[in-house]
């Protein structure tokens, strides 16, 4: 049994990366009834992450005000190399209102590599990147059908919110009114955030400083200080020279779409939306 007692959240963006969870989770972190967790990902059902930090270390995420909670991990949809993770969400919060937000899949493959790309994290050249470990990786989180079908199986589809990132690029507030009404507070009129978690800005950023960032040491020193001066500290930083990540040869697009069509037609299925603007 869970301790009722914790601070626990309401609701949980599960992704999927590179598709606009860090833009949410600001809009949602602005509304006053609404207590985002300390770090935009907490990465807590992930058994390879931060599982094993406890349940105390989840709850102390979060303020312990009377709000509703949230957090956004994009990592609890790779199922392929993070597998078990709506199991162990439903077994803590079973209640949870859960929100996806999705991408055309293969922009959003080709966003992530450039970001890993960025981020030093990724060495393969696009022209050796098919059928490598690093690929599937990428890919996976790109088959969306795979990633609701594993919530399903421990939510009911009216606990999971699916939502297109374009419509957030075009029309954020009709997108931030569904959200604010899935997860149970008053509509808020939101305001222009500008870029975020924007590739450009991180290119500028030394490879080493990132690498760190993102090692266990560096989110644990990260912790320590407020969103709000690491987003100061981020454009400080931001001084180099932009890192071009290579440009992706057009066999790679097709084979990539050739990959993922399957999964897209499924996920089509599972969510009565035709994306008609997506290239797969």
């Amino acid at each position: 049994m869970t301790d009722t007692t914790l601070t626990l959240p309401h609701f949980i963006i599960i992704g999927a990366m590179k598709s606009g969870t860090t833009s949410l989770y600001r809009y949602l972190d602005l509304h006053p009834d609404v207590d985002m967790s300390r770090d935009k990902e907490t990465d807590f059902f992930v058994e390879e992450k931060t599982w094993q930090n406890g349940l105390n270390w989840y709850a102390a995420q979060f303020t312990g005000e009377d709000k509703v909670r949230g957090e956004a991990s994009p990592n609890y949809t790779k199922s392929r190399d993070f597998p078990g993770v709506p199991e162990r969400m439903a077994q803590l919060v079973p209640d949870a209102k859960l929100i996806y937000i999705v991408r055309d899949p293969v922009k959003r493959a080709v966003s992530q590599f450039k970001h890993s790309y960025i981020l030093g994290t990724l060495d393969a050249e696009p022209e050796s990147f098919h059928g490598t470990h690093e690929y599937s990786h990428i890919m996976d989180a790109s088959h969306y059908a795979r990633q609701l079908e594993a919530f399903y199986e421990y939510y009911p589809k009216e606990a999971v919110l699916v939502l297109d990132f374009d419509d957030l690029i075009t029309d954020p507030q009709v997108v931030m009114d569904q959200v604010f009404d899935h997860v149970g507070v008053s509509r808020q009129q939101i305001s222009d955030l500008g870029a975020q978690n924007d590739s450009n800005e991180l290119s500028k950023i030394p490879a080493p400083v990132l690498r760190f960032v993102q090692s266990p040491l560096g989110k644990q020193v990260a912790a320590l200080v407020s969103r709000e001066m690491r987003d100061k500290v981020r454009g400080m930083l931001a001084r180099g020279k932009q890192r071009q990540p290579p440009k992706f040869p057009d066999t790679l697009m097709e084979a990539m779409k050739s990959d993922l069509t399957t999964d897209i037609d499924q996920f089509r299925a599972l969510t009565g939306r035709d994306f008609s603007k997506w290239l797969v």
